[in-house]
């Protein structure tokens, strides 16, 4: 016994060292995490208040170049009432528990099982904030446990104003465009468009309300915002926080919230204009700056009516053919200069702040042929095809093409054949299989090559379909393409800044990329001379409903079953690109002539009407001789002159005269019609 008594003892006294130097151990595990979970610190600054001007209209003013908005400030600069609502609507025994409220978690128990489904979260304002720092949004069971754990070792280490102050400056509240917005100093910035300093009650209990699902509650402030501003309200009469007379004022205000008055002014074009100045400026840390942009204030609100009407249009032509929402996007832009004039890129920022216009990729279709015989135009004499000429014969017969991946027959739009036509005829009439043989002719890497110096960044895939079109491509990088044509050959880098972009406090500017030449200026003018055809004679020869067809050039573009409609356009003064689709792909059921071509005719028309473009003057090297239109050969008296065209040459490639024993039945037709021509 005496034994058993002493290995008792023993045993015990052993079990309690190993116990203490567990709960010492365990202690000190405890301490060292809990000091290496760092708490953020106000920023030394939110950055400048940048003004954004195009020419004297302000059309943004934006917080620093960051997309995370977050505005820090202390807690004793938070109005009582916004932290009143806070703590109701989100921990009302915020200050009583030790990170983890059990009362809360039961009761949000009890509440899911009556209801079957989660309907209440337990997490206390210490395990919001914990999730927010670091842990990722995986819903699992495990991520639970450690948000607890972390919870626990917070309110270990800091005070409760501490953890209540991190809170209030970083809880997610939801995106204003594409910009995230932290905290509830930001989101008054935003949401409410007001310092926080001067937050309502009433404003108060709805940004507290939307801290458990901020997109849904700002974006249904009518609704599902309401419902659940009121119930804060209600919640904070009821612990004392508001009398009832300050309860039913703010009760009855109007809901008056929604992404802020900066963004509603060319938004798409400032978000493209942050990112440009968050790469070119470099700004002071705080103060206030003005940047004048490149937009045209007045062709921006014509070119978002002309989108907005547009889509309504095709909408209402489309009913019963398909389902999925239109969108369109429009780049305008000085093809000299590269400056963006306007820019929109969808129907409606608030409902998609995706930009269409130079973040989606589609195939351009048809729009992608000028740049095939634009590279046979480049080759010059004794290359492959030799010395191609707009008045060339091209062969639209049966074609098959092979190559690795097997046997490919391309098939014009019409389902037609024409047999030999000239380029310009099958340019005007976008026909695939003249551009498809002329591109094995030449190549399609040196095809891609050509478009990659006309400015299309976007990776091509060196394949045969690359002729027409098949390479997906965003709308600003094909406009741009089409800029270096206007621009005689010389490619330009599109920018949002206006000629004098360095703001008075700006220490540093990144200068833009210097005008480039891609190609030269005959087979640049030869193109522009072809895509003018299109707008006279040609797929886009509606354009003389608006004045067009004689002072622009431009090209349709549509994708296989009609997914895709495109249009771009231009004078020597402005280049116009325009889109429409759908986001999912769906088929739109509309040709580029159908969809696009108004939207751009109607923006043309208006910057043609405020000042008259220049006319497209043919460079130095470049002759004008009139051909048959059919045949491509040169008109005279002796000649058919029925049907001609003034076509452009590079000089030293015109077609000779050949009206000799081969040509004695056009001599003698052009006879006839010059004799009874003489009777009319």
């Amino acid at each position: 016994m005496t034994f058993l008594r002493m290995w008792s003892s023993t045993t015990a006294r052993r079990c309690g060292i190993a116990l203490l130097g567990c709960v010492a151990i365990g202690a000190a595990i405890w301490g060292v995490l809990g000091w290496a979970l760092p708490l953020p610190v106000r920023p030394v600054a939110d950055g400048p208040t940048i003004r954004l001007y195009a020419g004297t209209e302000e059309i943004a003013v934006l917080q620093g170049l960051s997309r995370r908005a977050q505005l820090w400030r202390p807690l004793e600069d938070f109005p009582r009432p916004v932290v009143d609502a806070v703590l109701v609507a989100e921990d009302r025994r915020f200050f009583w528990h030790g990170g983890i409220d059990f009362w809360a978690v039961l009761r949000a128990g009890a509440t899911n099982l009556r209801q079957g489904r989660i309907r209440q979260g337990g997490s206390t304002i210490t395990q919001q904030l914990a999730r927010t720092l670091y842990l990722d949004g995986e819903r699992v069971w495990g991520r639970k446990a450690r948000e607890a754990a972390l919870a626990l070792l917070i309110e270990c280490r800091y005070s409760k104003r501490r953890i209540l102050e991190a809170y209030l400056n970083t809880i997610y509240l939801g995106h204003d465009g594409d910009v995230a917005v932290h905290g509830l100093p930001a989101a008054a910035r935003h949401f409410l468009h007001k310092d926080l300093a001067a937050v309502r009650p009433d404003e108060a209990a709805l940004l507290a309300a939307a801290i458990s699902s901020p997109n849904k509650v700002l974006a249904d402030v009518s609704g599902r915002g309401r419902t659940r501003r009121d119930a804060v309200l209600t919640a904070m009469e009821q612990r004392g926080t508001i009398d009832a007379a300050r309860t039913r004022e703010a009760l009855a205000r109007p809901l008056q919230t929604g992404p802020s008055d900066t963004r509603l002014r060319a938004p798409y074009f400032v978000e493209v204009a942050r990112d440009e100045m968050a790469r070119r400026l470099t700004l002071p840390p705080s103060g206030e700056v003005r940047v004048a942009s490149s937009l045209d204030p007045t062709l921006q609100r014509v070119a978002e009516r002309a989108i907005e009407q547009g889509l309504a249009r095709i909408e209402r032509g489309r009913s019963g053919a398909g389902r999925g929402r239109i969108e369109g996007a429009l780049v305008a832009l000085d093809p000299a200069s590269g400056r963006i004039r306007a820019l929109v890129g969808g129907r409606r920022y608030q409902d998609s702040p995706f930009n269409r216009a130079t973040r989606a990729v589609r195939q351009p279709g048809s729009l992608f042929k000028p740049f095939v015989y634009l590279t046979a135009f480049e080759s010059g004499p004794g290359a492959v095809p030799a010395s191609l000429t707009p008045a060339s014969l091209v062969a639209d017969e049966p074609l098959t093409v092979r190559d690795g991946s097997g046997a490919w027959t391309p098939r014009n739009n019409d389902r037609q054949l024409r047999g030999a036509v000239t380029v310009r005829r099958a340019l005007q009439e976008s026909r695939n299989i003249p551009a498809v043989r002329v591109a094995q002719e030449v190549g399609p890497d040196r095809i891609a090559d050509t478009a990659r110096r006309l400015g299309i960044a976007t990776p091509l895939a060196e394949v045969p379909s690359l002729a027409l079109g098949t390479s997906e491509v965003t709308l600003l990088e094909i406009t741009r393409a089409y800029a270096a044509l206007a621009n005689q050959g010389v490619r330009t880098t599109p920018t949002t800044l206006g000629a004098d972009p360095v703001p008075a406090d700006a220490s540093a500017v990144a200068p833009l990329p210097a005008p480039e030449r891609a190609v030269s200026a005959e087979s640049a003018f030869l193109i522009t001379h072809l895509l003018r055809g299109v707008m006279r004679d040609g797929t886009a020869k509606g354009s003389a409903r608006w004045g067009l067809s004689e002072v622009s050039a431009g090209k349709t573009g549509s994708t296989d079953n009609l997914r895709d409609a495109w249009f771009v356009g231009y004078t020597p003064d402005l280049v116009v690109g325009v889109w429409v689709g759908l986001d999912d792909g769906s088929p739109l059921g509309f040709t580029g002539a159908q969809a696009a071509l108004p939207i751009w005719a109607t923006v043309m028309s208006a910057a043609v009407r405020r000042t008259a473009p220049r006319p497209f003057a043919p460079p130095p090297g470049v002759v004008m001789v009139s051909v048959n239109r059919d045949t491509g050969k040169p008109a005279s008296f002796w000649c058919d002159r029925g049907a001609t065209v003034e076509e452009a040459f590079r000089a030293g490639t015109e077609p000779v005269a050949d009206c000799g024993p081969a040509a004695l039945v056009h001599a003698g037709r052009g006879l006839l019609n010059w004799f009874a021509g003489l009777f009319r």
